[in-house]
């Protein structure tokens, strides 16, 4: 069954059918990548560090996060977010909510994922992006109660500032890599007051600095359309357009990441502005990066769709409950990694760093294949579902059960 557009603001009205796998599947297998691009970190081999003098392992894995994962991974998440957001509005609007209502439930699920992401970044990784999107929605969701008109114009908007932004942000993460190195952007420990205090100073910088020296907000807006247009809900009828954008996104993205790759691991020994400028190019093509992965996992889902094995099953399982596997996988991740706890990352360098991060997903793609097999939702995504909704998704089950239990009035 197809989705009903509504002409006067390009809203899809969705139908009632079985959730779509493409969605999920892609959300499950973007939080593998989320956390092989977190994991560096921990090992001192973030973005734009230089690893010429590390063992042929770790630049390898170097030049494999920076072409395929570094700012690729989360343009894909920051799109999904856009996307369900307007699937959530979508849906909304369908059920006849008054714009009054919606606006003040966007305006619930930003505040709620600050408050998330306030709460992972000082326990667990300082540069999170959760609190990014509850930003993004805060700034950007009335423009899905505008036109399709209105979210491309905004787009364009975006364009132009990042533009201009992003190259100025990694001229000045290029200078500290080369002036400090690693410690330039080193994390918080555990062990003192003053590890705490900075964490907590810290708080407002994190999504401030992404949403200015990265793409975020033309990412969400981005996922805003494509939820208009319904492009993941069913992938086959799209699987024209998003075969270009698969290819000549992801093309375009690692293409454009290899200069800065190359830089990373001492093939090519740029000035700090020309590096900076490298760095900024691998960041802006990570929008067609990430629009590229979506695509490809919309159109591996279409052959998936009518099959699907266990691992799909689990990985889908995953993206359904994206909120609590995201935060379980950084957990664990910071645990294994951090010096300050078990201590990992100082001994396994960058490709041991992948290698925890995925040892990480595997465990959580048990729990959650455990849970879908009890019918059990992720319980972080259980709370925010509550917190935006309150008791109405509840209640309004309840009401659906007892219609449909209830003999016919003749």
């Amino acid at each position: 069954m197809s989705a009903r557009t509504d002409g006067s603001t390009g809203s899809v009205t969705p139908p009632r059918a079985p959730r779509k796998l493409a969605p999920d599947l892609a959300r499950g297998a973007m939080l593998l990548l989320i956390a092989m691009a977190y994991a560096g970190v921990y090992a001192g081999v973030g973005f734009g560090v230089d690893v010429s003098d590390d063992p042929p392992q770790d630049r390898l894995a170097a030049l494999f996060t920076t072409l395929f994962l570094d700012n690729r991974a989360f343009p894909m998440f920051a799109i999904l977010f856009g996307y369900g957001m307007a699937w959530m509005v979508s849906r909304q609007k369908a059920r006849g909510t008054s714009d009054e209502e919606v606006r003040r439930l966007l305006r619930r699920r930003g505040l709620l994922l600050l408050l998330f992401g306030a709460v992972h970044a000082f326990l667990f990784f300082p540069g999170e992006i959760l609190m990014s999107y509850g930003f993004a929605a805060l700034v950007t969701g009335w423009l899905l109660l505008r036109s399709n008109r209105a979210i491309v114009r905004a787009a364009v908007v975006f364009t132009v500032f990042y533009v201009l932004t992003v190259p100025v942000t990694m001229i000045g993460m290029a200078v500290g890599n080369a002036t400090q190195g690693a410690e330039a952007f080193a994390l918080p420990g555990y062990l003192t007051v003053e590890d705490w205090i900075g964490r907590l100073v810290g708080l407002p910088m994190g999504p401030l600095f992404i949403a200015f020296g990265y793409p975020l907000l033309l990412l969400v807006v981005l996922g805003y359309r494509a939820g208009r247009a319904a492009l993941l809900d069913d992938p086959a009828v799209h699987r024209g357009f998003l075969t270009k954008v698969a290819v000549i996104g992801i093309g375009v993205s690692v293409l454009s990441a290899v200069p800065s790759a190359l830089s990373a691991v001492g093939v090519m020994s740029p000035d700090m502005i020309t590096e900076g400028l490298y760095m900024g190019l691998q960041v802006l093509t990570g929008v067609l990066g990430g629009a590229g992965y979506a695509a490809l996992f919309a159109l591996w889902s279409i052959r998936l769709d009518r099959r699907p094995g266990p691992l799909t099953r689990a990985v889908a399982a995953m993206g359904k409950r994206s909120l609590t596997f995201y935060i379980l996988n950084s957990a664990l991740v910071t645990v294994v990694l951090h010096t300050d706890l078990v201590g990992v990352g100082d001994t396994v360098s960058g490709a041991g760093a992948l290698l925890v991060a995925t040892l990480a997903w595997s465990v959580s793609l048990v729990l959650a294949a455990l849970l879908e097999s009890r019918d059990r939702p992720g319980p972080l995504d259980e709370l925010m579902r509550r917190g935006v909704y309150g008791g109405r998704t509840a209640r309004r089950r309840a009401a659906e059960r007892s219609a449909a239990t209830r003999p016919e009035q003749k």
